[in-house]
């Protein structure tokens, strides 16, 4: 299953987020998710990652290992490929 997490930076941690978007790719992630890209974005969102994971859980644990709660605001949808509808 498809995730994108979208992430809004936490007022005064703005200096954190380059780094942070640079280094999702580098970590390992848990078994059976794929990291597709980790993304800045312009708009009500900082940045955003997308990734496979078999199911809910793995995309929390994974969420959780990766966005730090003290830098970013989180929120984290499952997408369906249109052509599966």
């Amino acid at each position: 299953m498809l995730f994108l997490t979208l992430m809004e930076v936490l007022p005064g941690r703005a200096g954190d987020q380059p780094g942070f978007l640079k280094r999702v790719k580098s970590v390992t992630p848990p078994a059976g998710v794929t990291i597709h890209g980790a993304y800045f974005l312009f708009g009500r969102y900082d940045g955003a990652i997308l990734f496979e994971a078999p199911d809910l859980k793995t995309a929390k644990d994974f969420i959780l290992r990766v966005a730090t709660p003290a830098v970013y605001k989180t929120e984290t949808l499952g997408a369906i490929p249109a052509e599966e509808l």
